[in-house]
Formats: structure tokens, C-alpha cells, sequence
């Protein structure tokens, strides 16, 4: 008997060890052939959330010895708690103007696969006058400057648009999926009360 459990114990040693390392499946998000697919949506406001500087145009102060910087973020809410979402960041999306196509940032943000339905962005730091400004408008850090941030979630991006050269550069979905877009609009105005210079950090 002593001698059965003897050979167990040295059956079963390898094959804890294999089961160790091996992670365990983990599940898929499963969409129904031929529909549409729901996107992931930005929450813009639902009384308990809302994106950094909601209106409808952020003034940026002209000429500023200490250069603004806004930090730009959002909650992305999905009924789907598996699939990832791919988030992705843009200032002055411009097909005459290719490089700036390319996402200045982008994240995967993975599925946690409890209950909750929202997934909160990293923060994207955006400096006004370290972009140049879009076609047409004042230059960049000057009264009149215009700057476009765009935030572009989809949780099935066509991976053969990842390209500067495609058609529709990093924000075409594949087939039956969609993208989701939030814009900033940023333009530069004389400094004002309402709307005044950061002070220098302190020292």
C-alpha cells in the first residue's frame, strides 16, 4: 500500500507542476453572427461622471510664460465585461496633413469580467502650444489658435487600417463593429480674467 501512494506522488508531481504553468482559460466575449455590435460608449455626464472641461469650446491663454496643460480622461461604458476596448488619442486629425493620423496615444483597456460596466481612461496630457495649431487659424500659443483633441474608442478596430497610408488612418471598425468619438475643441484667446495664465509652480 505505502508503495501505491509512493508511485501517485511521483505521477502526480509533473503534472501539478504542468497545471501551475499553464494559466487557465479565460473566457471570450462572444458576438452573434451577422449583427451589429455595441459599441463602447464615453460617458460624458451621468450625474456622477463627467469628462474634464465639458464646454463646448476651452479657451486657452495666449502667450503664457508658464505654458497650460490639461489633462484630458473619460469613463468608456460597456455592457460587454470581457472585450477589450481599444482607446486612442488624436489632435487635429487631418487626412491633407498625414502626420497627423498617427494616435498620440493609445491604450488597451482589458475586461475585468465582474459587474462593473465602465473603464476609466489614462490621462491624456495635452500641452496647446507644443501642437501646431490647425490649418487656417492663428499660430500655435497666439490669440486665435485652434486645436482639435479627439478620443476614438472601438472594441473592434480593423487592424488593416492601422496605417498612415489607409483610408481612413487608425479609426476604421471592422465589419458590424463601430467607433466612438468625443472632441475637445481648444482655441487660444487674449488672457483675461475669466481666462488667465497658470501661475509657476511655486520655489
Amino acid at each position: 500500500m505505502r508503495g501505491d501512494l509512493r508511485a501517485w506522488a511521483l505521477l502526480a508531481a509533473p503534472l501539478g507542476a504542468l497545471l501551475v504553468g499553464c494559466p487557465l482559460p479565460q473566457p471570450l466575449p462572444d458576438y452573434p453572427e451577422g449583427q451589429p455590435v455595441t459599441p463602447p460608449r464615453v460617458v460624458v455626464n451621468d450625474t456622477f461622471r463627467t469628462v474634464p472641461f465639458p464646454e463646448t469650446v476651452v479657451r486657452v491663454p495666449a502667450g503664457c510664460p508658464e505654458a497650460p496643460l490639461y489633462a484630458l480622461r473619460a469613463t468608456l461604458r460597456d455592457a460587454n465585461t470581457i472585450e477589450p476596448i481599444v482607446a486612442r488619442w488624436f489632435v487635429n486629425y487631418d487626412l491633407a496633413a498625414r502626420p497627423t493620423v498617427t494616435p498620440q496615444f493609445a491604450e488597451d483597456l482589458l475586461g475585468a469580467g465582474d459587474d462593473s460596466f465602465d473603464r476609466e481612461t489614462r490621462s491624456f496630457e495635452f500641452p496647446p502650444y507644443q501642437y501646431a495649431s490647425v490649418a487656417g487659424s492663428g499660430a500655435s500659443g497666439t490669440a486665435g489658435a485652434l486645436h482639435v483633441v479627439e478620443l476614438v474608442v472601438s472594441n473592434g478596430f480593423d487592424p488593416n487600417f492601422d496605417t498612415p497610408t489607409a483610408e481612413l488612418p487608425y479609426r476604421q471598425p471592422k465589419l458590424g463593429f463601430e467607433v466612438q468619438v468625443y472632441r475637445w475643441l481648444f482655441l487660444t484667446v487674449t488672457p483675461s480674467a475669466d481666462v488667465a495664465c497658470p501661475k509657476p509652480p511655486a520655489g
